[in-house]
């Protein structure tokens, strides 16, 4: 799972005036972009919706849902701050905090909320933020913000003045910047006279930072600093003990710089990115940040740094790699699913990627609307074939890394602008055992989707009859959809002039060339056991309709011959290696089987 959290703007009522970041959402579209092309499914939370209880809420959603092997991807981009420390953890006296819409989190709720993932999930967090080198926070180690080196290293005298404005958040007491800035422009007297601590916005082509102003950050902590020193108080000095957890936080600066704001992305997230190069990065986490902290100017040095459980399998992985060893090769340790994040409605089918956890069965559903995963609120009627499902209303469970989304499946679907999807996984072939969901009923809005384009469609929309009769040719049409309790279809044949007729059906088109791979259940030739035809109609037996219907599509064509015995002047509506443009039929589940899945839990549990 990944949660990308971005403020421009802060609420006025609980900051005051605030300088207006430009990047920060840019960052969160951006970096959630990236997650799902890597495969996970995305939460996105700026300006407004990102209030201290709505990220809470989502990061302990992730440390509900979340099992061993499984990965959270934290992005945070905008003001970040500081308050004073009520605890005593902190070598400098300061909580390092994220400026959320209503008030600052500060990094012990980050570290609290660390303490709720089980053992051998991994997070990987990055902060586009002021004061951002060890926010995910190490209680009991502060060596590299407390080096002489490093406060040599950045030292103020040591700084050119900077040509671009940067995204900075909160000041010391006092008004003064942080040791270890860049220099900052002297503000106007008529800016002093109004208020000695406010910093005037950034002049064009002056970099703004991600700290919030000291009037701001005296204004938030007015409002909340009796809730600041109690949540320090009641989380506690050692709770780093308890995170089992592995954490790796890769931040835009150190705990005693600024993150520099831009127009399209921050700079620390524009870095990333271009480091990142569409995938083509190769090394591990390590390298990953030394490339960028290589290509990152010497006011903004990118960190960092791990907490909770030591795991050098994690580090050593690519960086937003899904699997859970070092080789990136597939692992059966948590339960997800992936696929195109766009399509046309003129493609084929989607195929599905699948990891179906601890157990061997899977079952794959897709809708139009993601709140009909919500089993348990979900009334009589409300799933239909046209906006919803799921394969265990056709078929045994399935096996496997892939799925494939059957035609007669995306025929009826792709008339929407969006489908979301999901898998259940069990440990039987044909039972619910262990049952478990990539997505929690309740949590719908989080499923993977793939978003439509192209031409639309309507799930009503009639196959395409063969029209071989036309040009000399025999055809052959029949209904375009049927449901699989529904009495075997007929077609309409046109000799064409011939006198003699066979008909062949097959559940993949393919089939009416090759020959090898053909069963009873997946391919039937009037040729088999009965008379050439040589009426117009043709009925398909009940036998053979019980044995295809299963599979969703039913591709059919028609033969003809001259002679009564032989194959004399053979001519046939759909060529054989065009079989999968012959007309179909769509077959639908029936009514009385769509209802006997199980309600999944909230969350699921392994």
């Amino acid at each position: 799972m990944s949660i990308h959290i971005g403020l421009n703007n802060l609420d006025v009522s609980s900051y005051g005036e605030q300088t207006v970041l430009a990047g920060c959402i840019n960052d969160a579209d951006s970096m959630q972009s990236l997650a799902a092309g890597q495969g996970f499914q995305t939460r996105r939370l700026v300006d407004e919706e990102a209030t201290a209880d709505a990220v809470i809420e989502a990061i302990s959603d992730a440390a509900n849902t979340l099992r061993s092997g499984d990965m959270l991807f934290l992005t945070y981009s905008g003001h970040g701050s500081q308050v004073d420390d009520a605890d005593g953890d902190e070598a400098d006296g300061l909580d390092e905090t994220w400026c959320l819409y209503d008030r600052m989190l500060i990094d012990d709720e980050l570290n609290q909320l660390w303490s709720q993932f089980e053992a051998g999930v991994r997070i990987l967090m990055l902060s586009d933020s002021c004061h951002s080198g060890t926010v995910a926070k190490l209680i009991k180690e502060r060596k590299l913000a407390a080096s002489p080196q490093l406060r040599d290293m950045f030292s103020p005298a040591s700084i050119k003045p900077p040509k671009v404005t940067t995204r900075a958040l909160a000041m010391r007491s006092g008004g003064t910047p942080p040791p270890a800035v860049g220099t900052v422009r002297p503000a106007p007297i008529a800016a002093v006279a109004a208020d000695a601590q406010r910093i005037p916005p950034a002049a064009p082509g002056e970099v703004t930072f991600r700290w919030l102003d000291p009037s701001a950050r005296r204004r938030s902590i007015e409002k909340n600093g009796g809730l600041y020193g109690t949540l320090q108080r009641l989380i506690g000095r050692d709770i780093d003990g308890d995170i089992q957890a592995s954490v790796i936080l890769i931040s835009g600066c150190q705990d005693n710089q600024l993150s520099a704001d831009g127009d399209g992305n921050g700079l620390f997230t524009e870095t990333l990115l271009k480091v990142w190069n569409d995938g083509g990065f190769t090394g591990d986490y390590r390298a990953f940040h030394k490339a960028i902290l290589d290509q990152m100017p010497s006011t903004q040095s990118p960190n960092y740094f791990t907490t909770g459980a030591s795991n050098p399998t994690f580090e050593a992985q690519r960086p937003f790699t899904l699997t859970t060893d070092a080789t990136n090769e597939p692992v059966a340790s948590s339960l997800w699913v992936t696929g195109p994040e766009t399509m046309d409605r003129s493609d084929a089918p989607p195929t599905f990627r699948v990891n179906g956890g601890p157990n061997p069965y899977f079952i794959f559903e897709i809708t139009s609307e993601a709140r009909l995963f919500d089993t348990g609120n979900v009334g009589d009627g409300e799933r239909t074939d046209d906006n919803f499902y799921g394969s265990w209303s056709d078929s045994a469970h399935h096996s496997g890394t892939e799925y494939s989304l059957p035609q007669a499946v995306w025929d009826r679907l792709k008339h929407a602008d969006t489908l979301y999807y999901r898998i259940g996984s069990t440990e039987a072939s044909t039972g619910w055992g262990n049952y478990m969901v990539s997505t929690p009923d309740q949590q719908y809005d989080l499923a993977p989707s793939i978003s439509l384009s192209g031409d639309a469609v309507s799930g009503e929309e009639e196959q395409p009859v063969d029209d071989g009769a036309a040009s000399g040719l025999p055809s052959i049409s029949g209904p375009d959809s049927m449901a699989a309790d529904d009495p075997a279809p007929s077609f309409t044949i046109d000799r064409a002039g011939a006198p003699y007729a066979v008909v062949e059906v097959a559940t993949d088109g393919a089939l009416f060339a090759d020959d090898s791979g053909r069963t009873d259940d997946n391919f039937y030739a009037t040729w088999q056991d009965s008379d050439l035809l040589t009426g117009d109609q043709w009925d398909m037996p009940d036998a053979v309709w019980s044995r295809l219907a299963p599979a969703g599509t039913i591709y059919y064509r028609v033969g003809t011959t001259t002679s009564e015995t032989g194959w004399d002047n053979y001519t046939v509506s759909t060529e054989d290696g065009d079989g999968n443009q012959a007309p179909m039929i769509s077959v639908s589940a029936t009514r009385s089987r769509t209802k006997g899945r199980p309600r999944a839990l909230a969350p699921a549990m392994a």
